[in-house]
């Protein structure tokens, strides 16, 4: 009775928390309005495509729709890639919890010639010249654990350093929740990194923190390899390589 208790939660588990959510085009407009219908087409080939129009682009795993560009002051940021943020949540069964995109200053990307690979994730994760993250929820979590999760991983990134984690906990924590489709800008201009969420604002000046930031996706151990893979691709291509 055990085994097969077991096994009906898994079961459920899985039916009801895959982290494809792409058993139909019903199941995005459950979770939410910006999960579009045109999931259908995202079965295969690339992480990210462009829907009709241009003006937005879809990440392959959740279905979560991405703007073409961002501002940042008085500059207009263009996304290059997206990809998912997944929790195990029982054995082999992990749910999305958000999709992350990546916006850069064109202009200065190009500027920095990456040739290949190594040399674009390089200028990613390095350049100091203005870019963003944007994270779009795919489930409704409590702020303050997102902004917990966040500085967990930031922690070891920025030992050593003077990088404000307290403060930048401390943001997160003020709020409730942030439910599907709630967003998180990560916006890097120099040494400052402005975080935008709910409404709320806050500019954490810190280079280490910066670099913490955008190295949790582009780095040696990234929570999310689609991501990387997609933002990577996304520069490469936007330089005709």
């Amino acid at each position: 009775q055990v085994s097969m208790l077991k096994a009906l939660v898994l079961a459920v588990a899985l039916a009801t928390c895959r982290g494809d959510f792409a058993s139909s085009s019903a199941a995005y407009e459950r979770s939410s309005p910006r999960l579009v219908a045109q999931a259908q087409l995202q079965e295969g080939g690339a992480l990210v495509k462009r829907l009709r129009g241009g003006s937005e682009f879809v990440e392959k795993h959740t279905g979560i729709t991405f703007p073409a560009t961002v501002k940042a002051g008085s500059k207009l940021l263009k996304f290059i890639g997206a990809g998912e943020r997944k929790k195990a949540i029982l054995g082999p069964v992990a749910v999305n919890v958000y999709a992350v995109g990546m916006y850069v200053d064109s202009d200065a990307a190009k500027a920095a010639a990456p040739k290949d690979e190594q040399s674009a994730n390089k200028v990613l994760l390095e350049g100091s010249y203005p870019k963003a993250l944007k994270i779009v929820m795919a489930r409704t979590v409590g702020a303050e654990k997102i902004g917990n999760a966040l500085a967990e991983s930031l922690e070891p990134r920025v030992k050593g350093t003077d990088a404000p984690l307290d403060a930048f906990k401390s943001f997160f924590g003020s709020m409730s929740k942030l439910e599907t489709n709630n967003e998180i800008d990560f916006i890097q201009t120099g040494s400052d990194l402005q975080v935008t969420a709910l409404g709320q604002k806050k500019i954490f000046t810190s280079a280490p923190l910066c670099k913490a930031m955008f190295d949790i996706y582009l780095g040696d151990s990234p929570v999310s390899a689609h991501a990387k893979e997609s933002m990577i691709s996304g520069l490469l291509k936007m330089c005709g390589k």
